[in-house]
């Protein structure tokens, strides 16, 4: 049965943004990770009971801003695309260009998304393809 979460993520500017997981079993341990590479902290989720997080500590960075964000891409079963955003990335996840996301950098995140994290289609994510900065 899919599910979905949805993260409201705030910066070291107090500006918010909000995306949307969606997998077979729980977004949980992808939100972990995602929040393990990112400068932004979530203010509050839902995937079913609301959860609020009473004091989010954003990190004040060099891509410390909500319309900055890690565009990921994982390879589904049936061959479509499953996207998954890292809002305010860390730095430290790309390679030198400071754009492309390095994939040893994020080894968790992938663990946590590969076969949990769901296409538009309801397909299984089964590979991670790329990461690239982009900004909203």
């Amino acid at each position: 049965m899919s599910q979905s979460r949805s993260i409201v993520w705030v910066d070291g500017a107090a500006r918010a943004t909000i995306t949307r997981i969606r997998t077979n079993s729980g977004a949980g341990g992808i939100q972990t990770q995602l929040l393990a590479v990112s400068n932004a902290d979530y203010n509050d989720y839902w995937e079913g009971t609301d959860t609020i997080n009473g004091s989010p500590s954003p990190t004040v960075a060099q891509y410390q801003s909500v319309t900055q964000r890690a565009n990921l891409s994982f390879l589904c079963a049936d061959g479509t695309i499953a996207l998954l955003d890292i809002i305010a990335p860390q730095i430290g996840i790309f390679l030198s260009d400071g754009i492309t996301v390095d994939a040893t950098m994020i080894t968790a995140l992938i663990t946590a998304a590969v076969g949990t994290l769901e296409s538009t289609s309801g397909s299984l994510a089964t590979a991670y393809l790329a990461g690239t900065l982009a900004s909203k």
